[in-house]
């Protein structure tokens, strides 16, 4: 049995059917949630499993491109889709003990989270895409939104507003595409730009386009947004923005660039925008990351800083850079992700996101602030944790194209080192006295991601060799055929 519609429409489910639940028992709907974000983790893996020989496709009610919905799964979207389901199920897990009221309006967004997020990964179709982008965003704004103070409520509406702009700018793009190829279908565009002379409106769809996926991946000068809605939201919905929200930009501009006009000028020409632009959020993150004193707002900064490696690693475009974003994306997605679920314990203890608040504040429990620890000395770089491994392989990728791009890692990965010992000297060394808190789920999450954390960074070498390279090698001849019966 195909399992793609059973990964797309689980999460969906879960989310149209959780208010009808949710009037039963308030218990009984979160454990309804989380079975909806396992079941959903089992089927991206038999996705997963499914896709190793070539692309999965699935046609739903039949029709077939270009008039049907088409999902096309390669090993790329095959993998991010398992770590992105893995991830949200950790972290709704934590979510049981964090959220105190409105579980039930919390869980139904959440799941809506999920399900964009998949179909997003999972799509073959560009108009698709475009939903699956706006049932993302939706969600994710009225998640930012959550706590309803004034300053989630600033944050979420900026957040809307440039988010609104993006998917207007992609919008129009698909209009221009569909004009010139007479098709949305990825494998059917694929093919017809690279066995026709018909590129006269490459260059505008693809401006427009990225700028769109920039605005969604929080590179510079489209960053501005980000250092507001991540930290204004519950920290298990930070975890989720930080660590795979703002994957989708990165991910739809490589296929945008990798699937459907690889290889072109066009492609050639805007990757040194997008090194150009990956350098600078780079700096500018790793310099926000050492002049903030809020832990949430920190980290944010951090997050930039990372989208700006994958920037410039999709402008580099060979081979190993593309296979070491895919790499770097997974190893940045579960550090980020610990981060920020460490940090909301801390936050809870410590009842202010200031550092100035949290001194001290590790030592009141210890297993979280060893979690933080090995999320924040993994995303500086330091072996043998996981970041290390995908950092290594960014650094030859970089030095490969320009010794120049390899020192730019080099050097934020210091700055943000700088950052890191900071926070970890007043979490752990501050004069501050705070008492012992229980959190239990909370705490036996992150410490499970933790241990992930340390064992993927021995794993790491094999992980990229036996994933992240052949999800690259497919190329679009693969995905062309795999979408169109060939």
């Amino acid at each position: 049995m195909n399992p793609i519609p059973l990964a797309v429409l689980t999460p969906i489910t879960f989310a149209f059917t959780l208010p009808l639940i949710g009037k039963l028992s308030k218990s009984v709907a979160k454990a309804y949630a989380v079975l909806g974000t396992f079941l959903t983790m089992l089927f991206t893996f038999e996705v997963f499993k499914s896709s190793e020989g070539g692309p999965l496709t699935y046609t739903f009610g039949g029709w077939r491109a270009p008039i049907g919905i088409v999902y096309e799964v390669d090993t790329m979207s095959a993998f991010l889709g398992l770590v992105t389901s893995t991830l949200l199920f950790l972290i709704a897990i934590y979510s049981l003990e964090y959220i105190k009221s409105g579980e039930v309006w919390y869980f139904t967004l959440y799941l809506g989270l999920e399900a964009g997020l998949i179909g997003v990964l999972y799509t073959g179709d560009l108009f698709n895409l475009f939903v699956m982008l706006e049932v993302t965003s939706v969600a994710a704004y009225a998640l930012v939104m959550f706590n309803r103070d004034p300053q989630s409520l600033r944050a979420g509406l900026k957040y809307a507003f440039i988010g609104a702009i993006g998917t207007t700018l992609y919008f129009i793009a698909m209009g221009l595409l569909y004009r010139t190829y007479g098709t949305l279908n990825m494998a059917q565009l694929a093919e017809i730009v690279h066995s026709s002379d018909v590129v006269n409106a490459s260059l505008a769809i693809l401006l427009l386009a990225t700028w769109a996926f920039l605005i969604k991946a929080a590179i510079f000068p489209n960053h501005f947004w980000l250092p507001d809605a991540h930290p204004a939201a519950p920290s298990p919905i930070s975890a989720v923005l930080s660590g795979l929200v703002v994957n989708v930009g990165i991910y739809s501009i490589a296929r945008l660039y990798f699937t459907l006009y690889s290889g072109l000028p066009e492609v050639k020409s805007l990757g040194i925008l997008l090194i150009i632009l990956g350098a600078i959020s780079a700096f500018l993150g790793a310099i926000m990351m050492n002049v903030h004193s809020d832990i949430k707002r920190i980290i944010a900064y951090s997050t930039i800083m990372h989208m700006g490696y994958l920037s410039m690693a999709l402008g580099i475009g060979s081979s190993l850079a593309l296979a070491s974003a895919v790499f770097h994306t997974f190893n940045h997605a579960v550090a980020k992700s610990l981060l920020f679920l460490s940090a909301g314990i801390m936050i809870q203890i410590g009842g202010s996101r200031d550092l100035r608040d949290l001194a001290g504040v590790g030592r009141a429990n210890p297993l979280a602030m060893f979690s933080f620890a090995v999320a924040a000395l993994s995303l500086a770089g330091i072996p043998p944790l996981n970041v290390f491994s995908s950092k290594v392989m960014l650094f030859t990728a970089f030095l490969d194209w320009n010794p120049a791009l390899a020192g730019v890692l080099v050097v934020t990965s210091i700055m943000s080192l700088v950052a890191y010992v900071k926070m970890m000297r007043v979490l752990w060394l501050g004069c501050g006295k705070k008492e012992s808190v229980g959190m239990p789920v909370m705490t036996g999450v992150v410490v499970a991601i933790s241990i992930a954390v340390i064992v993927l960074g021995l794993v790491g070498p094999w992980i990229f060799k036996g994933i992240a390279l052949p999800a690259v090698a497919q190329g679009w001849e693969s995905y062309v055929a795999g979408g169109l019966g060939g």
